[in-house]
């Protein structure tokens, strides 16, 4: 009886987190934070940037500190990340990353500026074949 008991208070407390976990992907912080590091693996010079994000017609565009991008964390998930090599967020990007809650490691590139588009999550529902 006590086996039983045991292994369901287990896997509901499994089913919870998992849950909690598959909930909470697509909300965003009130506070957007961004840290760029000038080597790979989170290390050399840091760059903290803060900001909130509401609706405007322009992207928010920040110059770097550094010249070189080795890595970078953000904090929301359901952000565009987008380098670019000159100071003004305008030409040519040197890297476009899409929403990601894993912090990139190791990109290695050249960028003088970054800026950030927020996108909407995509939820997929169940149709049937006739729906499509």
């Amino acid at each position: 009886m006590f086996r039983v008991s045991y292994v369901v208070l287990i896997f509901l407390f499994f089913i919870s987190t998992l849950a909690a976990q598959t909930h909470t992907w697509n909300k965003s912080p009130p506070q957007f934070r961004m840290q760029v590091y000038s080597r790979p693996f989170r290390k050399g010079t840091v760059q903290h940037i803060r900001t909130y994000i509401e609706p405007s017609p322009q992207k928010p565009c920040w110059n770097l500190s550094s010249k070189r991008v080795g890595s970078y964390e953000l904090n929301d998930p359901l952000v565009k990340v987008v380098f670019y090599r000159s100071t003004d967020c305008k030409g040519s990007p040197s890297a476009t990353y899409k929403n990601s809650a894993i912090p990139r490691d190791h990109i290695l590139i050249k960028a003088k500026s970054v800026s950030i588009t927020k996108v909407k999550p995509v939820l997929l529902q169940a149709l049937s074949r006739r729906d499509l």
